[in-house]
C-alpha cells in the first residue's frame, strides 16, 4: 500500500466506514441512510469518498441492489473489526461517564460565597449531572486535600501552595453590600452610606485566605485616606459573623451574591454599596479574584461536563453581583 493511500485512509472519518459496513450488509444505500439516521445525499458523499480512497468502485449497482466488488469483500472484515473497536471505545466512555456521575464530588469553597453557591446549585438544572455534590469550607489544608484526592477542587482567593495544582481565574466580585443589625445606628443616619461613615463603626471581617486574611481593603482605604476605623475584628465562619453582627454592634461587608440569604437572617439588614464607593474600596487591585484549584486533568474524578457546570455556576454568581 502506497503512502498516498495510507494518507487517504487516515483522513477518512469513522462514519464513512460505518456506511461501508451497512451497505455491504444490506445492499442498499437508502436502507443505510435509514439505519444511520442521515440523508441519502450524505450516504452518497461517503460512498464517493470511500471509492476515491480505495481507488475502487466497491459496490456495483445491480437489479437487486448494490453488489460488493472483490476489494469490498477484502475490506469487509477489517472494517467490521474497526467499527467494533469504535463501539467498545464509545461504551467505555459512556460507562466511565456514568461512573463519574455516580460519585460524590467534594468542593472546598471560600466562606464568602459558600451559601450563595449552594443555593444556586440547589436551584439549577446542574444537579441532574451529579449524584452528589458536597460543598465544604475552604481551610488551611484544603490544597493538601485536593492534592491527596480527599477533595476534588477548590474555589478560593489563594493560589499559593506547594503542590502542582492547576489554577484558573474565574473572575471578580464587583458588587459589595453592607450588613449590620437591623437596629444599628448606621441605618438611621441621614448622610449617604460612604466608606468614611462605615469606618466610624466597629468593623467585622469574614476572613478569605489570600484576600483579606492579612489586611482588609477597608484597612487599606483608611490608611490611604487618613481615616480611623473604630475597631476591627475577624471571624472565620458565617455563623460567627452572624452572631457578631447581632451582639457586638459591628458592621460588615459581604458579596452581593450573599445578600438574598444574609438579608433573610432574622435581625440583619443588608444594603448595597454604590458603585462609586465599591470603586473607592477596591481601587485597581483589591477586588477579590476567585480562583479554581484542581489536580492535573489525568487525576480528576469528574467529567469535563461536570467541571464546566460548576464553573458556570460560579461565574453566574459573579455576574449577578
Amino acid at each position: 500500500m502506497s503512502n498516498q493511500t495510507l494518507k487517504k485512509i487516515s483522513e477518512l472519518d469513522v462514519f464513512c466506514l460505518m456506511v461501508f459496513k451497512v451497505i455491504f450488509q444490506t445492499g442498499h444505500a437508502n436502507i443505510a441512510a435509514k439505519q444511520l439516521n442521515v440523508s441519502a445525499p450524505k450516504i452518497s458523499r461517503c460512498l464517493n469518498m470511500l471509492r476515491a480512497t480505495f481507488d475502487d468502485e466497491l459496490f456495483y449497482r445491480r437489479q437487486l441492489g448494490l453488489k460488493p466488488t472483490p476489494m469490498a469483500e477484502f475490506l469487509y472484515e477489517p472494517v467490521c473489526q474497526f467499527c467494533e473497536a469504535v463501539l467498545k471505545i464509545e461504551q467505555s466512555i459512556s460507562e466511565k461517564s456514568s461512573e463519574l456521575a455516580s460519585e460524590r464530588l467534594r468542593v472546598a469553597v471560600t466562606p464568602s460565597i459558600m451559601a450563595s453557591l449552594s443555593l444556586a446549585f440547589s436551584r439549577s438544572n446542574a444537579r441532574d449531572a451529579f449524584s452528589q455534590l458536597q460543598f465544604v469550607i475552604w481551610g488551611d489544608d484544603s490544597a493538601d486535600q485536593i492534592h491527596n484526592g480527599e477533595l476534588d477542587m477548590g474555589v478560593t482567593f489563594d493560589a499559593c501552595n506547594e503542590h502542582p495544582l492547576s489554577v484558573e481565574a474565574l473572575g471578580c466580585l464587583s458588587g459589595v453590600c453592607l450588613a449590620a443589625n437591623e437596629e444599628h445606628a448606621i441605618w438611621s443616619q441621614s448622610e449617604p452610606l460612604t466608606l468614611e461613615t462605615i469606618c466610624r463603626h466597629p468593623f467585622l471581617c469574614l476572613d478569605g485566605k489570600g484576600f483579606n486574611d492579612k489586611i482588609d481593603p477597608l484597612e487599606v482605604f483608611a490608611r490611604q485616606n487618613g481615616a480611623d476605623i473604630d475597631s476591627i475584628e475577624r471571624v472565620s465562619s458565617r455563623d460567627e459573623w452572624y452572631s457578631h453582627l447581632l451582639t457586638m454592634n459591628s458592621v460588615a461587608f459581604l458579596p452581593c451574591s450573599e445578600a438574598e440569604i444574609c438579608g433573610a437572617l432574622p435581625g440583619i439588614r443588608v444594603v448595597r454599596l454604590s458603585d462609586e464607593e465599591v470603586g473607592r474600596l477596591h481601587g485597581e487591585s483589591m477586588s477579590p479574584q476567585y480562583l479554581l484549584l484542581e489536580n492535573p486533568a489525568e487525576y480528576r474524578r469528574y467529567s469535563l461536563e461536570q467541571r464546566e457546570l460548576i464553573i458556570q455556576l460560579i461565574k453566574q454568581l459573579l455576574v449577578k453581583c
